[in-house]
């Protein structure tokens, strides 16, 4: 017993000495211990947060007005130089009706959204795949879907950042203006831009607004809060 002791004792004293040798050493040399210490600014890419939106979309045909209440949660996975990477998972509620009929749907999707990290902004490409839910009237179908995300993160002042990006959204099983009336476009290209405005170390705030390619006259707006952990 008094054995095991004794190498149980040794054991934690090299495990100890292991991990203050490298914290030793960047205290001699003056490097920080931490790239992580660095503000990241603004933008949320590449951070661990979680966001809840509400948008609103505007489109010809019917159903006209689409509400859209959606939870994000995202984490960086992996840092290397400039290059990095982020998992994340949304879920989606769509609300919408027209001539009678009543159009929902439900959509949880993960995925990953490589990016690089540059001095003049963060370039990043997202691809997102899931299951998609629909009710309209009594009648109900369930659909793969997936998302395909194309941007670039600007940080144009201190606590905001600008996103221009292009979105691809899909759904190929659900209801595409057919029987019943009330449905929802089961693909969807959108170009739009978000402002993230930071006004604390934790919360920021944000608004996007985006066409679609459907027509000139489609157009959507989105609000939302977001919490860095």
């Amino acid at each position: 017993m008094k054995k095991t002791n004794t190498e149980l004792t040794c054991l934690l004293a090299a495990l100890a000495l292991a991990m203050a040798a490298p914290a030793s050493a960047q205290t001699s040399t003056g490097a920080p211990a931490e790239p992580a210490g660095v503000d990241s600014g603004p933008g949320l890419v590449g951070t661990n947060y979680s966001e809840l939106t509400f948008g609103y979309q505007r489109q010809q045909g019917e159903p006209s007005d689409i509400r859209d209440y959606e939870f994000l949660s995202n984490g960086n996975v992996y840092k290397n130089g400039s290059l990095g990477a982020d998992a994340n998972f949304t879920f989606d509620y769509w609300d919408a009706a027209a001539a009678g009929f009543a159009d929902h749907r439900e959509e949880a999707q993960m995925g990953l959204t490589g990016f690089l990290m540059e001095t003049w902004g963060k370039p990043f490409l997202t691809a997102d795949a899931g299951m998609a839910w629909q009710r309209a009237d009594d009648v109900s179908r369930k659909s793969f879907a997936y998302t395909g995300i194309g941007g670039i993160e600007f940080q144009v002042l201190r606590n905001l950042a600008l996103t221009p990006f292009v979105e691809y959204q899909a759904e190929p099983h659900l209801y595409n203006h057919e029987w019943p009336v009330a449905n929802m476009y089961n693909h969807l290209v959108d170009y739009g831009v978000k402002a993230t405005y930071r006004f604390t170390q934790q919360w920021s705030a944000s608004v996007t607004g985006d066409l679609d390619q459907h027509s000139a006259d489609d157009w959507g707006l989105r609000g939302g809060v977001s919490y860095r952990f």
